[in-house]
Parts: structure tokens; sequence; C-alpha cells
């Protein structure tokens, strides 16, 4: 779907050559990942470039929001958040009324056992508005 609104695509998962992650996500407009350690590769963004983060199911927004956001903006970069809705998780009890134990609970039920399946055309609207600031 990216493609077809004129995105050129790269799609990389991050390994252990630091050089070459940085010249990729140098290369980069546009990064979008799914929240997580690996989003701190928006280091090697260029200035103005747009982060679109998108944040699992699991009350992840002040995570987020301080984590990722406010240093976005720091640096010079175009944050964007996209939440997901209870469709595209893999999650099949309610975050709200599970208990949750500590960081480790917190880990082990909304970061490794939560598996993301865009919808496309729900996403569609975040992929424009990011065109929308490349084009400003």
């Amino acid at each position: 779907m990216a493609r077809t609104l004129g995105y050129k695509v790269t799609v990389e998962e991050a390994d252990r050559n630091m050089s070459r992650i940085a010249q990729v996500v140098n290369s980069c407009d546009v990064l979008m990942g799914v929240h997580g350690a690996g989003l701190t590769n928006i280091l090697f963004l260029p200035e103005n470039s747009i982060f679109i983060q998108i944040l699992p199911i699991g009350g992840f927004e002040w995570i987020a929001t301080n984590y990722f956001g406010v240093p976005s903006k720091g640096m010079n970069l175009n944050y964007l958040e996209y939440k997901i809705s209870k469709e595209e998780s893999t999650l099949k009890n309610d975050p709200h009324t599970t208990p949750i134990r500590g960081w480790e609970g917190f880990k082990s039920t909304f970061l490794n056992a939560q598996n993301i399946k865009l919808n496309v055309n729900r996403f569609r609207p975040t992929l424009l508005k990011a065109l929308e600031l490349l084009h400003y």
C-alpha cells in the first residue's frame, strides 16, 4: 500500500552491523516501526525526516511519548503515532482486565506475546499525513 502512495519501500531488520544500519536509516525520509528498542535507530535519521511509531495494545502511550516522541522532536524529526486496534493484535485477553505484575509481566504480555498485523486501510491516513509533512 505504501508503494501505491508513492513511497520507495525498504524493509530491513536491525542486526549487529551498525554501520550498515546507520547508512540505511540515514537514507530514509520516513522510518516506521513497532514500538521497541530497535527504534533507537532514529538516531541515524536525517533532520526533518518522519518517524512513525506503531503502538501495540497495552498502554504504551506514556512510554512511547517519553522514550521516542519527545526525543524525536528534540532531534528535529516529525513524529507520528499509530495505535493499533484490537483486530490488529494477536492478544486474546483484554489488556485492561488482565492482571499484570511488574515490568516482566508487562513485557511478556504486551511485547513478547503480541504480534501485529496492520490494517492497511486504517493505517493509510498516517502514511498520507507523512507524505504531507514530506512535501511541506
